[in-house]
């Protein structure tokens, strides 16, 4: 695992994962064309399209706040809602320490690169260690409307689930897995609002779909390679 130790959402977090497929839109080069021969959807071409370009980006601009941050405020999607759920995180990590590990910690973890495959890169909310130190867990929290937060506590409480439920949630984690090395993960999911705020489900790692997805990131890398070089 290959760490930037910088601050997520800051703007040099933004620069590290420029040109990468990163692992929270992993998700979008999964499905293949309606086409028999098409690797990719037209979803997955547009994102790796916007990929390409990154890779491509003017160097000065790249190293420059002012303009980069207006590339960022450009391709980035924001809502009030999106915004009031990153506030709610903290919140919702130490809540569950609090139920689970009263004294233990939590690691941060910033952009986080693939050992083998160039150009991927995943960032999960946080990571622990179980068994004395010896097993890595990731991190996933989300902090949705009070009915997504319902219909998550009651559908999603293993893999299996979470990939029917909320498959870009799925694959997100496993990239997660894939790029720190992590043997599992935990998928919290917070609403402060109710009685019961939390709900958290274990999630296995997944070797044959980690497989499937960093062979479509290889894949996808090829494609973005052949559109630099044409």
């Amino acid at each position: 695992m290959i760490t930037d130790n910088v601050e997520q959402r800051s703007l040099e977090w933004h620069r590290m994962r420029c040109g990468c497929i990163t692992g929270s839109k992993v998700a979008d080069i999964m499905k293949s064309g309606r086409k028999k021969d098409e690797v990719f959807s037209d979803t997955a071409k547009a994102y790796l399209f916007q990929v390409a370009g990154e890779r491509m980006f003017n160097p000065a601009f790249l190293n420059d706040d002012d303009i980069f941050q207006d590339y960022i405020d450009q391709v980035s999607v924001n809502t009030k809602a999106m915004q009031w759920g990153a506030d709610q995180e903290d919140a919702a990590k130490a809540l569950y320490m609090q139920m689970n590990f009263p004294e233990g910690e939590m690691a941060e973890l910033s952009s986080c690169k693939h050992d083998t495959i160039p150009y991927f890169a995943a960032s999960p909310d946080g990571a622990i260690y179980c068994r004395d130190g010896e097993d890595l867990k990731i991190i996933e929290v989300k902090c949705p409307n009070i009915n997504t937060y319902m219909k998550y506590r009651t559908l999603i409480h293993d893999a299996a689930s979470l990939k029917e439920t909320e498959p870009k949630y799925y694959w997100q984690m496993m990239a997660e897995m894939s790029c720190t090395g992590a043997k599992g993960g935990i998928f919290i999911v917070y609403c402060p609002w109710l009685s019961k705020p939390i709900h958290w489900a274990e999630i296995d790692r997944v070797e044959d779909d980690i497989k499937l997805m960093e062979d479509r990131v290889i894949l996808g890398n090829d494609f973005i390679n052949e559109i630099i070089n044409n």
